[in-house]
């Protein structure tokens, strides 16, 4: 990297506490951007652009000419009102491949051009979901319905849908080759006793054949049992056409510890670890998410490194109107075929907002593009958790290697920990608020009705390291006793924060 980008780079993370520099692609109002793991929305095609596109649905590009998006806030591919499944890019002309589901059933967007947004469509089967696609290096696209599978070749000329996943699904993805004609479909079981587990079928003939469902080995996490989560699993060819897979796990039947782990078969140890995090304090994380989870993978065409990035919840950082923890983009650098984590980076800024869905995009030149939504208020509105708001899809543009890179320590949990809980709760007449600090810290201690409006200060002071309990009388700061419901207590400590929901009763 020339001396001017590192120097850039540098001041960018002084100033804003994240790596590289964010560009809005447009707005969306659905903060439910998937049930399970990330799909392919995010694509780098090295000679002319970035497509990316978001539930709504809404598509955008981002030219390298110009070095500007194509459109303010994206464009609709879609006819009439659609849902959004995955995407790909062909590999000889770098157009983009949309799939879309309506009441009829599946169909494709394809535009004419790399970003031109002038489309033409093709109506799938009735009676099917429109899932993620692949296109293998033939231009034949492949695509998951719902536990089947079809292919479309030539332009739509589809095949008749056959059933691929067996056992029952949770979770499931595809990835198609670049190099050849391979497709893997992948998807997760679940089972009675939680620890869920992990399936794959190969094709090495575009999808003619394919072959028996294999079982993804559990990775060695140390100390607890994993099982794969819904939105764990994806995966893709490489520039030598191998395997590789990341998926996160969890305890059994539980969302932390969580780890995120890269799987390669031809490597002598095909399990590599990314990242393992323990949360400091329990928070919820709110529908179908681990602690760190859906994670993504994309190469480097030049130096053959992979990037990974992945969502990770932010146990000390709560948004105090849905009392869940707020998420952060993570990312990692992983050489030797996957086998060596080189660096692993948070890549986004911890505030008052909740960053979701990332999905590696690509490579090019010397950065690394990741696509996330960034989520104004942590939860999902259509799960009534919070009030609708509208959200920036954004592409972040992070210069590689990571300025400064080596592998980041994992928090110790021999220390005092970050905790706040309060006894009893509910409560009739008063409660006691119990807090543990790791370190002497300036403290403020709030408490807060349902919505978000401030009820009370308790504590806003200077405190020492260790435990610190505090008697809320259930009164207001007018000396009003408060009605009975839901309320949350904040502590907010040099720069972090956590919340507890609080139960007044009669």
């Amino acid at each position: 990297m020339k001396k001017t980008s590192v120097l850039i780079v540098l001041l960018f993370v002084m100033s804003y506490g994240q790596i590289g520099r964010v560009t809005t692609a447009g707005w969306t109002t659905t903060d439910w951007q998937f049930n399970g793991p990330v799909y392919t929305r995010c694509r780098v095609v090295l000679t002319e652009g970035i497509h990316v596109c978001w539930v709504g649905p809404r598509y955008n590009f981002f030219d390298f000419t110009p070095h500007t998006w194509n459109w303010q806030s994206g464009i609709n591919p879609a006819t009439i009102m659609s849902s959004l499944g995955g995407m790909d890019s062909d590999p000889i002309n770098g157009v983009e491949d949309i799939c879309l589901s309506s009441l009829n059933g599946p169909y494709i967007a394809k535009d004419q051009m790399p970003g031109i947004g002038i489309f033409e469509y093709c109506n799938g089967p009735a009676g099917y979901d429109g899932g993620p696609i692949g296109i293998t290096n033939n231009q034949a696209i492949h695509i998951t319905m719902d536990g089947y599978y079809a292919r479309i070749q030539p332009w739509c000329n589809w095949t008749t849908p056959i059933i691929i996943i067996t056992g029952g699904y949770i979770g499931y993805n595809i990835a198609a080759s670049k190099t050849s004609n391979k497709v893997i479909i992948l998807w997760v079981s679940p089972e009675v006793t939680g620890q869920d587990r992990a399936f794959y079928r190969v094709s090495n003939d575009n999808g003619n054949t394919w072959g028996t469902p294999t079982q993804l080995p559990f990775p060695p996490s140390q100390g607890f049992v994993p099982s794969f989560h819904s939105s764990s699993l994806f995966a893709m060819f490489d520039n030598q056409d191998n395997l590789h897979i990341v998926a996160s796990v969890a305890e059994t039947s539980r969302i932390i510890p969580a780890e995120i782990w890269h799987w390669c078969p031809v490597n002598p140890q095909p399990w590599t670890l990314i990242q393992h995090y323990d949360a400091e304090t329990y928070a919820p994380v709110g529908y179908n998410a681990l602690f760190a989870t859906r994670p993504s993978i994309v190469q480097n065409p030049t130096s053959g490194y992979f990037y990974v990035s992945w969502e990770q919840f932010d146990s000390l950082n709560y948004e105090p109107t849905t009392n869940l923890a707020r998420a952060d983009i993570w990312v990692a650098e992983l050489r030797n075929n996957g086998q060596t984590l080189y660096a692993k980076r948070r890549i986004t800024n911890p505030n008052t907002t909740s960053k979701r869905y990332p999905i590696a995009g690509g490579v090019f030149a010397d950065t690394f593009v990741v696509n996330y939504l960034i989520d104004s208020i942590a939860g999902f509105e259509n799960y009534i958790q919070g009030r609708t708001t509208n959200n920036p899809a954004v592409c972040q543009f992070i210069p590689i290697p990571f300025p400064g890179a080596e592998v980041e320590e994992q928090p110790t949990h021999n220390t005092i920990r970050f905790a706040l809980e309060a006894t009893p709760n509910p409560f009739i007449s008063h409660t006691a608020i119990h807090y543990l600090l790791p370190a002497e810290s300036n403290v403020l201690l709030s408490i807060y009705d349902a919505t978000g409006r401030l009820i009370k200060i308790l504590v806003s002071d200077a405190k020492p390291i260790g435990e610190h309990s505090i008697i809320w009388n259930g009164q207001d700061n007018r000396g009003i006793r408060v009605k009975n419901g839901i309320y949350f207590s904040t502590l907010t400590t040099n720069g972090k924060s956590i919340t507890n929901k609080i139960i007044k009763a009669n």
